[in-house]
Parts: structure tokens; C-alpha cells; sequence
């Protein structure tokens, strides 16, 4: 008989008495013995992830990863066959010292792509994180490893922007013809309603995985964000356990201040503005503007897009985070419950400032809001309960092929591990099972336009085969200044 507990701020605890009259009813259960949910902490990588220019391993978490849980979605969902379910995972919390559960989440695939699961992976001292990605469908049933690309000296463009229109998209190496040529960054006309995601490397046990630059739907387009859950050890260890989703993060106060962990390859969301956080990894999102060491397409987008509106909107940013650091009261709620509290104490106009997620029965009555949702029937309960067992399997195979042995196996020449990397030669490919995750059939209808052409800087075709200024792999060593994670600090203010 399993187990169901549902997120919203009531539950609903059915039992009898153990004494006294037949009406009374027992106290309620501790707050320690009821899955927690939060309104901050990691968003589901398949939805948003920032672009790591270090390309480096993931972080390790010290403690024994948990054994996933089932999840159960609520009885609705985004209107059109194209939105597909994919499950949650753990994350490391490493302020808790514990796990918490990254909810699953409805998303609409980026035209053409298809996902690859990450995963944890048990390495020495703990449990390391290998980021997922999405990938052109054209390549499915394989995936190409490479060596370790040469680092990127300076992502800033050579001039301010050219045009109002204008968004800068960072170099990058390709490999071509068994060595990296370089592929200068270029000005891209950005476009209403579609997000960039630039041509980029994700580290791997294996060797690295060049993943092409690609059009997205813009944030609030991609589908549904569930809240991410703390669920104690007592709980989720119950044989049978299951976590019945019912509250969704709020999308239009997620971007009023995002924060990214570069390493984890995630974005965070809700009160991170403790100085602490940037000392962990966890990085306000305007500051990729001076580090240099990642690339948020999300903020590009947002900031191309409030240019005209609202010109002052990145001294915005930045000072609306300077107030929320400087002043504890003015930070957004960290758990629902405590959200609920705080909002009942505010004037009615004031309290959607700080509702970082709301029930999902509010979200489907929502007559305003531009996704529509139906009823799931029981045969696509069914289906979708498979889907999401096929990407956890998914994930699993993706670790063991990509694990060492594997690699060493296969690999022409020996490979040597520096620092928790493959010291990778030469590329090769593998083959995968397809991916339970896919859009073969284009654009989603109900968004109308389909997405703008591919740039065509960033066309194979179109980098040219020289060496010019730059060396390429067969003239350096790959790995240099690779053993530890880069940051180089500010370069050249931006324009």
C-alpha cells in the first residue's frame, strides 16, 4: 500500500480516534515528518541551464545519494501532445548538509532537440554530478566524445553593441578534422519569445560533448516548474513512499533574480543573497557580466528585452539585490508555509510580490494566463508514468557507458584522469539508446511562429579551417589549466 503525501499547504490526515469521543481528532503530524516545500533551491536542469564556458566537472556531494522516488504529477496538464513529462532527481543542499528533491516538470521541447538525463556518479569521497543537456535529434543514437577543448582567454565582444537588437553570443572551439579550430564570437539579432543557447562543451567521465547551439522557448513558454521538496530520510526511506506534486513555482517573480552555480550547471531561485552563497558557487545571474566564466542565455534574453521598456533595467538588478542583501526582511519567503504566513499578513495588492509558487489548482484556473490545461486520462497517466521510468533508465545507461572502464575499453589510445578528468586524445563515438525525450515534429502549434534560422556563424561549414592567431589541439596541451576550476576575473568592462 503506498504511501502518498500531497504538497499544499493542507493535508488532508484521515484516522480515528484512539479514545474519547468519535469527532475528536488527533493532533497534527510534526512538521519533521512532512516532506518540505521550498520556494528556493535548484530549477530542473531540463528547463533552464546556464552555459558553463569553464566546461568543468560537476560538484561532488559527500553524503550517499538516496535511491529515487515516484513521483505523481496532478490530474492536469499543458494542453498539446508535445509537452512531455520529465521526472526530478536529487540535489545537493550543502547548506542543509543533505538532499533535497529537484521536482519533475512539464516541458516543451526545443524544437528539433532531444534530452540527455544527468546524473550522479559515485566517485572518491562522494557523489559527483555529470549535467544533462539537450542535443539536435538529427544525431540521436550517438554521441560524440572529445578531447578537452582549449580554454576560451576572453568571452567579451571586441566593441559595444552594434544595434539595440544586438545580443552577443560567446566563442567557441569546434573540432574539425581531428583538431579544434576557433569559432569567434559574433552579434546575434535576438528575437521576441526565443532564448539562444549558445554552442558549448559539457563535461563527462568519458571525454567532453560538444552540445550545438539551439533555440529555445522563452522562459515562461517552456511548460510547468514544480517546487523543489526538502523530504527527511524518515520519510522517504518508508517502503512505498510516493510525492504527489500540487504546487508550481511562480515564473514571473523567478525572473526577478535568478542566481546560477556555474559548476552544478543549475539555476537557483528564491533567497540566495547572503554573501555566503557566492563563496559556495552561487552567483547573483548579473554576474556572469564580470566573471566571465559562464554564460546566462536567460539574461541576455531578459536584458535585450527590457532595453527599450526600461533602459535602467541592469543597475535594476543589481540594486534590487543590494537591498535584499543589506536587508534580511526584504527576502523572499523560503518555504511555502512560510510564504502562506507572510502573504496573510500583507494588504491583498502587495501580497503577489513575494508568492514565489502557488497551488496548482490556481494555476489551472488562472483564466488569464496564456497555457491552457486539460484533464490527464488514465491511459496518459500510464503513459507517462513509463516515460518518466524510460528517462531514469535513460540516465542509468548514460552512467554506465560513460563510466571509466567503459571508456578505456573502447578508446584507441590509453586515457589518463587528471584532476577527475579523462585526458582524452582523439574523439569517438558511441552509441546510445534513443533518448525517451524528443521533439521530431518541429515547433508547438499552439506557439504559432517557428523558431528564427540557425546563425549562420555558428555553421560547420562556415568555420574556417586555420590556424590564424590561435592554437589549436594539436599545438597545445588541451588540458592546460585544467586541473582547477578557472576564474579569471573581470577582463574589459561591457558596453
Amino acid at each position: 500500500m503506498k504511501t502518498a503525501i500531497v504538497l499544499v499547504i493542507t493535508m488532508a490526515l484521515a484516522a480515528g480516534p484512539l479514545y474519547g469521543e468519535a469527532t475528536e481528532q488527533p493532533p497534527p503530524t510534526p512538521a519533521q515528518e512532512q516532506p518540505e516545500v521550498l520556494t528556493r533551491g535548484p530549477v530542473h536542469e531540463a528547463f533552464a541551464e546556464p552555459v558553463d564556458l569553464n566546461t568543468q566537472p560537476g560538484i561532488v556531494a559527500p553524503a550517499q545519494l538516496p535511491a529515487n522516488i515516484e513521483e505523481v504529477p496532478p490530474a492536469e496538464r499543458p494542453t498539446g501532445e508535445r509537452f512531455v513529462w520529465i521526472p526530478g532527481y536529487w540535489a545537493w543542499d550543502s547548506e542543509r548538509n543533505s538532499y533535497i528533491w529537484v521536482s519533475g516538470c512539464w516541458r516543451a521541447a526545443p524544437p528539433n532537440m532531444y534530452w540527455v538525463p544527468g546524473y550522479w556518479v559515485k566517485v572518491a569521497g562522494g557523489w559527483q554530478w555529470i549535467a544533462g543537456f539537450w542535443t539536435p535529434v538529427a544525431g540521436v543514437g550517438q554521441i560524440e566524445y572529445l578531447p578537452a577543448p582549449p580554454a576560451i582567454d576572453d568571452v567579451q565582444p571586441p566593441r559595444p553593441t552594434p544595434s539595440p537588437d544586438n545580443i552577443w553570443v560567446p566563442p567557441c572551439w569546434y573540432w574539425y578534422q581531428g583538431r579544434y579550430v576557433w569559432r569567434p564570437g559574433y552579434w546575434l539579432v535576438a528575437q521576441a519569445d526565443w532564448v539562444w543557447a549558445p554552442s558549448h562543451y559539457v563535461w563527462t567521465p568519458r571525454g567532453y560533448v560538444f552540445v550545438a547551439g539551439h533555440w529555445d522557448y522563452a522562459l515562461e513558454r517552456r511548460g510547468v516548474l514544480f517546487a523543489p521538496v526538502y523530504i527527511p530520510p524518515r520519510v522517504y526511506e518508508r517502503p512505498g513512499f510516493s510525492l504527489s506534486l500540487g504546487v508550481v513555482v511562480n515564473i514571473g517573480n523567478l525572473q526577478l533574480g535568478l542566481f546560477t552555480c556555474p559548476r552544478y550547471s543549475h539555476y537557483y531561485f528564491g533567497d540566495y543573497y547572503d554573501d555566503v552563497y557566492i563563496g559556495i558557487g552561487i552567483y547573483p545571474w548579473f554576474e556572469c557580466e564580470r566573471r566571465h566564466t559562464w554564460y546566462d542565455p536567460i539574461y541576455e534574453h531578459d536584458r535585450w528585452s527590457h532595453r527599450r521598456t526600461e533602459p535602467g533595467w541592469e543597475e535594476h538588478q543589481r540594486r534590487e539585490y543590494d537591498i535584499r542583501r543589506t536587508d534580511k526582511d526584504l527576502r523572499p519567503p523560503r518555504t511555502y508555509h512560510e510564504m502562506e504566513t507572510r502573504q496573510s499578513k500583507l494588504p491583498e495588492p502587495q501580497r503577489g510580490s513575494i508568492q514565489m509558487a502557488r497551488p496548482m489548482s490556481a494555476v489551472v484556473a488562472d483564466k488569464n494566463a496564456t497555457m491552457k490545461f486539460e484533464q490527464i486520462k488514465t491511459d496518459a497517466q500510464q503513459k507517462f508514468s513509463r516515460q518518466a521510468t524510460d528517462v531514469r533508465k535513460f540516465g542509468e545507461e548514460r552512467s554506465r557507458w560513460e563510466s571509466t572502464s567503459a571508456g578505456q575499453k573502447t578508446v584507441q589510445q590509453p586515457t589518463e584522469r587528471k584532476g577527475g578528468k579523462v585526458n582524452r586524445t582523439q574523439s569517438e563515438r558511441v552509441k546510445t539508446p534513443s533518448s525517451p525525450i524528443a521533439d521530431k515534429q518541429g515547433v508547438l502549434s499552439i506557439f504559432r511562429k517557428s523558431p528564427p534560422p540557425r546563425p549562420a556563424d555558428e555553421q560547420k561549414a562556415d568555420v574556417k579551417d586555420t590556424r590564424s592567431d590561435k592554437d589549436t589541439a594539436g599545438d597545445r596541451d588541451t588540458d592546460r589549466d585544467r586541473d582547477t576550476p578557472r576564474d579569471r576575473g573581470p577582463q574589459r568592462d561591457r558596453k
